[in-house]
């Protein structure tokens, strides 16, 4: 049969387990702060003066393109009304001659 006595942890183990544990989280957070990026610098006047110079460069050049796409439809006159007219315009029937005309 089995021994009935009881077995017990010694307090060196429990002692040592907790001493690893707390080695192990001391190396966790030491770590984490070694390994964090550093802060960024804030934003000074001429990062903020650049931005502002980009985006109105590129409000500028959207502009732009969208005067040119509208100038290019105004010369072209693609509206949907003429070109209905073009479409109907190549389906009409020829006129039949005068005298092929049936009563």
């Amino acid at each position: 049969m089995s021994d009935p006595t009881n077995q017990r942890a010694d307090g060196c183990s429990v002692f040592f387990t907790l001493l690893i544990l707390v080695v192990l989280l001391g190396l966790f957070y030491s770590a984490q702060k070694f390994f964090e990026p550093e802060s960024p610098s804030s934003v000074t006047e001429a990062i903020d003066q650049a931005r502002i110079s980009k985006v109105n460069i590129h409000r500028e050049a959207s502009a732009q393109f969208i005067s040119s796409v509208d100038q290019y439809h105004r010369e072209s006159n693609t509206t949907l009304e003429s070109s209905m007219k073009k479409i109907l315009s190549s389906y009409k029937a020829p006129l039949a001659a005068p005298g092929n005309q049936s009563k």
